[in-house]
């Protein structure tokens, strides 16, 4: 197939357009400072929210795109401005695609955190209702996304917490591999020793490339989760062992609170099952840290 990858940079965006490579692929990938290509492997420089036209697909449409590109780091300073930059860059590609390459698969990577606060697994079926900038910019990407629905081929993807190598700064892995290799002790975590659905990066290569083959209605959504509830401590005390150490951990606030996913559609309707426990991904980022 030939694959649009939107934001092929960042830490998924590397990830998958490897992956898709491997599985024979022709690859373009966008982003402002892209990589040197390579065989199948079509790199440009593209600024979504700039007034230039954006490329068009060369020697025949795309077969399918996935739109990866957005500020992304939850703890970051959100302000309007960065809600309504993620919307924009949507818009642009999603607008552009039911042009130039009309029936294309069209997948959006949302977010988990869209969801209003619940206790139990969230299925795509709950409400949302986040209050947080960065899950607002992503709702809004969805509804932007699906109103192009009859154009395209829409996928709505909802990720819990991806783990992997080469996070983006500012995420909790790859500050807390930073203070770890500092040698700070006791580690003093600011936030809360909350219940999350972590899933290794690879697990989740595996199902955006199901999404390739999928027969599902345009405008399907799907959570992209293990299904597994792990608390924050243990994430900790699983980095430090991989990296041959123990010290203790202390949280800041004891409030807790969960974001754990149901991950049975995607399971049912693409055959795709998470495989990789959390040992496997914590000491294949202490590896490659």
């Amino acid at each position: 197939m030939k694959v649009l990858v939107v934001g092929g940079s960042g830490f998924v965006g590397r990830a998958l357009t490897s992956r898709l490579l491997e599985a024979g692929h022709e690859v373009e990938s966008w982003d402002r400072a892209p990589r040197d290509g390579g065989p199948g492997f079509m790199a440009r420089a593209v600024d979504l929210l700039g007034d230039g036209e954006l490329p068009r697909p060369e020697g025949g449409p795309w077969d399918a795109a996935f739109h990866l590109a957005a500020y992304s780091v939850p703890g970051m300073g959100w302000t309007q401005d960065l809600v309504l930059a993620n919307l924009r860059m949507t818009a642009r590609i999603f607008d552009h695609l039911a042009t130039v390459a009309p029936g294309c698969r069209a997948i959006f990577t949302s977010s988990a955190f869209v969801y209003a606060p619940s206790t139990h697994p969230l299925r795509e079926t709950d409400p949302l209702g986040s209050t947080h900038p960065y899950a607002l910019s992503k709702q809004l990407g969805e509804t932007w996304a699906l109103s192009r629905r009859e154009a395209l081929k829409v996928f709505i993807v909802r990720p819990f917490n991806q783990l992997g190598p080469g996070m983006a700064a500012g995420l909790l892995v790859p500050e807390l591999m930073e203070r770890i290799q500092r040698g700070e002790s006791p580690i003093r975590m600011t936030g809360r020793d909350d219940i999350r659905d972590f899933l290794d990066w690879r697990d989740a290569m595996d199902a955006y490339l199901r999404l390739l083959e999928v027969d599902a209605p345009s405008g399907s959504i799907w959570n992209l989760c293990s299904g597994r509830p792990t608390r924050v401590s243990e994430l900790v005390h699983g980095l430090l062992r991989a990296c041959g150490q123990e010290r203790p951990v202390l949280f800041a606030n004891p409030v807790v609170e969960a974001l754990i996913g149901d991950p049975a559609r995607l399971m049912a309707d693409t055959g795709w099952r998470p495989s990789r426990a959390l040992e496997d991904t914590v000491q294949a980022i202490a590896a490659l840290s």
